[in-house]
């Protein structure tokens, strides 16, 4: 049987319309009892009715989620941390894959919209093409943009430190003495953009020149790292470290490398950036930019739910989770290193 308000209300010895209210967020509970109902919510898996909620409230306790890709674990991590926050108050998530690309993106905003109380988006919009964003922002309010951020865009974000990532990556590879080190540059998205200014203050930091022809045009995915890595290869000329801008874009870019004869770390060095959940599990395991993809997601659905459950616009809040190096064998770090 499926527990009701009351069997809570019974097991914690307080009133059903104590529960109601807690569960609702109710600004008479105190913080100490709704978390207290809260949690003996989740635990006796209380499951609210989601259509009487819906005509009591008028809401619909649904959450639109848009992220680029669903294929490797990133972004499925983060959905992981909106739910956990999301689930417990009710709310069910409806998530959607846009495979980077804007027109699908605003196809799926335009249909999730009108069923959601709110969205959380990873965008794939170019930081020049804001316009659909920030009109959907200003006629509907609930939108928290999560891993990717745009100047001139009025909305609460929650990402890592780019900049940064490219410059921890880019150093490590340079304090083991790489003084050539190439970058695999990610799309026309916030965090590709700033993760390249990230390799470029290491170079400038260390005083090594800027070398565009270091630079190669790639994506997200492993096949953007596999082409790309395998041009440069048969163009002659690869630096024995390279940057790349994520984790699929570094492993797709070691498969060409091992293809062509070339072994990792001993003739070419690399690293990523996001720490998807296999990368400790390659035949040589990757080095990586690593930050909690579970608290981005969490953050993101407590800034979400904050706007639904206020339903005034409230102000912005950038949330940023910090980035640290990750260590493996693909860097080579344990070995001698010749530049």
């Amino acid at each position: 049987m499926a527990t009701t308000l009351a069997d809570i209300a019974r097991a914690l010895g307080v009133s059903k319309m104590t529960v109601s209210r807690a569960i609702n967020n109710h600004p008479e509970i105190s913080p100490e009892t709704r978390a207290r109902i809260l949690e003996a919510a989740h635990r006796m898996n209380y499951r609210p009715n989601q259509f009487a909620r819906a005509l009591t409230t008028n809401r619909s306790y649904l959450l639109g989620v848009i992220v680029p890709d669903l294929m490797h674990s990133y972004f499925a991590e983060i959905c992981r941390g909106i739910e956990t926050v999301a689930k417990p108050l009710g709310y069910q998530d409806l998530i959607c894959s846009t495979d980077e690309n804007a027109a699908n993106e605003q196809a799926e905003i335009e249909a999730l919209l009108p069923r959601t109380d709110g969205l959380i988006l990873a965008s794939s919009a170019s930081p020049a093409d804001t316009k659909f964003l920030r009109r959907t922002i200003r006629e509907n309010g609930r939108v928290v943009l999560i891993d990717r951020q745009f100047e001139g865009v009025r909305a609460s974000t929650v990402t890592t430190d780019d900049v940064k990532v490219g410059l921890l990556a880019t150093e490590h590879l340079i304090n083991l003495g790489h003084r050539k080190v190439g970058h695999l540059k990610g799309t026309g998205a916030s965090t590709a953009v700033q993760r390249f200014e990230g390799y470029q203050r290491a170079l400038q930091k260390h005083r090594l020149p800027f070398d565009p022809s270091l630079v190669r045009a790639c994506g997200f995915t492993e096949k953007d790292g596999y082409d790309s890595m395998a041009a440069w290869l048969k163009e002659g000329d690869v630096p024995p470290g390279i940057f790349a801008a994520n984790d699929p874009a570094a492993i797709g870019a070691m498969s060409a490398i091992s293809e062509a004869g070339l072994r990792i770390p001993e003739d070419i060095a690399i690293v990523g950036g996001g720490n998807i959940h296999y990368g400790d599990m390659l035949r040589v395991p990757l080095t990586t930019v690593a930050w909690s993809t579970s608290e981005m997601g969490q953050a993101a659905g407590r800034l979400l739910i904050d706007q639904i459950e206020h339903k005034k616009r409230p102000k912005e809040q950038h949330i940023i989770v910090e980035p640290e190096l990750v260590v493996r064998e693909s860097c080579g770090a344990t070995r001698a290193v010749v530049a």
